[in-house]
């Protein structure tokens, strides 16, 4: 599938750059940490991903937006890392161009990251769909979940608690998974934390188990003394 080659791509040249010992650029953290996060989304979704137009002579217009994001995304970068390169070269170089390229580049590549946060919010629009349709037909919640590749972890609510939890907001959420007993609330939860965007996403994950009676500072001191340990 040429839309997942181009996303894997687009991340190995990101990955290659971060982890160079002398990189020949340097990104903004948080304007990379995002574009990292919607790649990595998009190459879960596309692993499992069956497209209305597999049979058809069409091609399909989410993979072919998908595909040309990643490489205008990787065009912005490379180009950004020839021209660095050759500037750093020039005897005429008064710091004046760096500057001007520099701010050229983070532009351009923020227009890039805000398309493909759109195709994102498409995709998780077609997982609602999903769901719904599910809902819909009368599957059991067993059946909903088994619906899903058990790799992407895919169940009833994940896409809305896995929007809500990478949003971008700074400020500190409360989000509460509620319903009758056996639905699968500490499945849901358990398996949102394991994933590799939420953990990328966040400096630090717990998870707690609290009784209907306890004592939140010696709930707090608990877990805090466990994480000075790891």
């Amino acid at each position: 599938m040429a839309a997942y080659a181009a996303l894997v791509s687009l991340m190995r040249i990101i990955v290659d750059i971060e982890t160079h010992p002398s990189p020949p650029i340097s990104f903004d953290k948080k304007q990379v940490e995002s574009l990292k996060q919607i790649v990595t989304f998009l190459q879960e979704f596309l692993e499992s991903y069956k497209s209305p137009y597999e049979y058809s002579d069409e091609a399909d217009p989410l993979e072919i937006r998908s595909m040309d994001a990643s490489d205008t995304a990787a065009d912005v970068i490379e180009s950004y890392i020839i021209d660095t390169i050759q500037l750093s070269a020039s005897v005429t170089d008064d710091g004046v161009d760096e500057q001007i390229r520099c701010i050229h580049f983070y532009q351009d590549l923020q227009n890039v990251i805000e398309e493909i946060d759109l195709i994102k919010k498409e995709v998780a629009g077609i997982m609602r769909e999903k769901v719904v349709h599910l809902r819909n037909s009368g599957s059991d919640d067993a059946g909903l979940r088994s619906s899903f590749t058990e790799k992407n972890n895919l169940m009833v609510g994940f896409l809305e608690l896995l929007n809500r939890l990478t949003d971008g907001r700074s400020s500190r959420q409360i989000i509460p998974i509620v319903g009758m007993g056996g639905i699968g609330k500490t499945t849901l939860g358990k398996g949102t934390l394991v994933l590799d965007l939420i953990k990328e996403h966040f400096d630090i994950c717990v998870w707690a188990t609290i009784s209907q009676h306890y004592i939140i500072g010696q709930l707090l001191g608990n877990y805090s003394i466990k994480l000075e340990g790891t």
